[in-house]
């Protein structure tokens, strides 16, 4: 494996954005390594710099962060790895809200995309786009963490689900490291008329499924009003690797952990984006871990804990789950070499969502309302996070749902 023309373009484009904010200590710019560096882990950097590394054989992108001299678990990754390193960010900097809404800006604008209108994943949404939805029945997608629309669900079949819906299927592109999910959900109804009445059907990934549950939820006054007139129904809502309950991973202690294995994916799948990746860790290394929106991903988070005790328009009649526990051990992932120090998550999990925290709170679905890629206590090895949609059983299980 190496990096695809995609992943380097997306790379250069994150040492460019560290370049015009001045951040950016030293770099190669054709992805060749850094003159004079010796080779990693042999040797681990312990200074006051951000060093974006990157697998010799696999390309995959990792971090050695400030200080960082904790070799990694020879349990996790084979021996005799070969890193070099790509480029040295400033630890030091101090990120602004401008700063971070431009490296989401380069990703992708904020947007409602109409599916239905042009080639692939749709085009921005017209007047005419929204006229025809009014009071009519919708399927919206809600993509993840460091994702769009495209990224996330490059591998569904839409072509069924635009018929089903008479082309009226929309997609909502939002910036996932910038703004919260109350944000976020609260920006999409704003993108809608006052009028619009959508009876709407929603799949939503990831991080997508707190964007979700703050959009249907009755416990936020501004959310509640906007949607007022704008959304009329709730049908089926189809939570794909949804963090409803969050994950351990962004908590304090393990974001380093989640920000390597968020750059294992994204160097290889479409549903993350790599510059995104390298953007949250220069601002988790330049501001702390005190951000909103890295907070509220976090389990127990004080978003997820007003959602649970709030009121809701999701039911365990409109709930619908897909979840995966991943064996990372002896896997196409494990043989990227990623610099992991300890093991993922103690519990099930697909290497970003626990198992169980994919479900709402008091959930207890029906065979009917769930796709289960292994078990609690048995793991698979064909599905993880970023891979849902590749799999013939996820579509299938959508199609089904909203046929």
């Amino acid at each position: 494996m190496q990096l695809t023309p995609d992943k380097q373009a997306e790379l250069l484009c994150a040492l460019q954005d560290a370049l015009d904010d001045r951040a950016l200590a030293a770099a190669m710019p054709d992805l060749a390594p850094l003159a004079d560096t010796p080779p990693l882990p042999a040797t681990l950097i312990a200074d006051a710099k951000l060093h974006v590394v990157r697998h010799k054989d696999s390309g995959c992108v990792q971090f050695v962060f400030p200080g960082d001299v904790t070799p990694p678990s020879p349990t996790l990754a084979p021996q005799g790895w070969d890193w070099i390193v790509q480029a040295s960010l400033r630890a030091g900097e101090r990120m602004t809200q401008a700063m971070i809404n431009k490296i989401e800006a380069h990703n992708k604008p904020e947007r409602l995309l109409a599916l239905g209108r042009g080639r692939g994943h749709g085009q921005p949404v017209m007047p005419e786009d929204l006229a025809a939805a009014r009071g009519r029945k919708v399927l919206l997608l809600v993509h993840g963490v460091f994702s769009s629309v495209e990224g996330a669900f490059a591998a569904l079949d839409l072509q069924p689900l635009l018929q089903r819906y008479e082309g009226r299927v929309f997609g909502y592109d939002h910036w996932t490291i910038a703004k919260t999910p109350q944000q976020n959900a609260l920006n999409l109804l704003q993108r809608l008329p006052s009028n619009a009445g959508w009876d709407v059907d929603i799949l939503c990934h990831s991080r997508g499924g707190l964007v979700v549950r703050s959009l249907l939820t009755e416990g936020m006054a501004d959310i509640a009003q906007a949607r007022a007139g704008r959304i009329a129904n709730v049908g089926k809502v189809i939570f794909v690797a949804a963090a409803n309950q969050g994950s351990p991973l962004a908590s304090a202690d393990d974001i380093k952990q989640f920000l390597n294995v968020a750059a294992m994916l994204a160097s290889f799948s479409p549903g993350m984006a790599l510059d995104l990746v390298i953007g949250l860790a220069r601002m988790v290394v330049s501001l702390g871990f005190g951000r909103p929106s890295v907070q509220a991903l976090a389990s127990g988070s004080a978003l997820i804990e007003q959602l649970d005790r709030s009121g809701t328009l999701l039911t365990a009649a409109n709930s619908y789950y897909a979840r995966a526990n991943f064996a990372y051990g002896d896997s196409l992932l494990e043989r990227t070499g990623a610099l992991l120090s300890k093991a993922l998550i103690d519990s099930a999990n697909d290497l970003v969502v626990p198992y169980g925290n994919v479900l709402l709170p008091q959930a207890a679905p029906d065979a009917g309302h769930i796709l289960n890629f292994g078990s609690a206590e048995h793991k698979q090895t064909e599905v993880w996070h970023t891979g849902f949609f590749q799999h013939p059983a996820t579509r299938d299980f959508i199609t089904r749902q909203l046929a």
